[in-house]
């Protein structure tokens, strides 16, 4: 998987070099906000969420939640309204999972919940392709691909409003897959010529684990952030 997000990154930097005889490309940093959230994809049959919930699993609730993000990017022209913005960012997502639990013993029927609270880092290379409808406004979409830098998952359980300590976990996210891939969509609006604000959706196309619980995590968010062009 390491391999899959080096060579995307070669691709992308090799594709920016020919570019340049096209146009002079122009350089830049972003920095901005992710609300970022987990896509249970069997509810959601969007995008590749063909698995159809498991008899038995209710379905979870789950909280959003906001990091930063902020990297460097290089803008290239390639036709009259056609460009390409490869961006390197470092990205934070998140989001709490809670969902209710049952207990069955030989007597007796009991009753609580489990939350999960997420913490991922990524390094992200968005080659993103841009059509400026005007000198204001324009479209952007393209692929992501993030590399996991650091995680955390805290799962609290209680039962009956008495904590569970056995089942808790406080560390790495359990069979974590390193390497996510997903899709942004979004728009750009230009303030000056060398300031623009990004407004993107990602919709993540990958497993964020790859155990099986009855549920098929993907990542998603929504962001804004704020360009300068140097």
């Amino acid at each position: 998987m390491k391999r899959l997000f080096i060579l995307l990154f070669i691709t992308s930097f090799s594709y920016t070099l020919s570019a340049q005889n096209l146009s002079v490309p122009k350089y830049g940093i972003k920095v901005g906000v992710n609300h970022s959230s987990l896509n249970l994809t069997q509810y959601n049959y969007l995008f590749g969420g063909f698995v159809k919930p498991a008899n038995g699993y209710a379905k979870p609730i789950v909280t959003s939640n906001t990091g930063i993000k902020g990297g460097f990017f290089v803008d290239i022209k390639l036709t009259k309204r056609w460009y390409i913005s490869p961006t390197l960012s470092y990205s934070q997502f998140g989001a709490i999972v809670e969902l209710e639990r049952t207990w069955n013993s030989d007597t007796i029927r009991t009753y609580g919940n489990q939350v999960e609270t997420y913490k991922m880092d990524y390094v992200t290379l968005d080659p993103n392709f841009e059509y400026r409808v005007n000198d204001v406004f324009s479209l952007v979409i393209g692929p992501s691909v993030g590399y996991l830098i650091s995680n955390n998952v805290d799962k609290v359980v209680t039962e009956e409003g008495i904590e569970r300590t056995q089942d808790a976990l406080n560390g790495e996210i359990e069979e974590v897959s390193e390497i996510d891939a997903g899709l942004n969509l979004g728009t750009s609006f230009f303030i000056t010529e060398n300031f623009d604000i990004d407004c993107k959706l990602y919709i993540g196309m990958m497993g964020l684990e790859s155990r099986e619980d009855g549920y098929n995590k993907a990542l998603q968010s929504a962001s804004i952030s704020f360009g300068y062009t140097f």
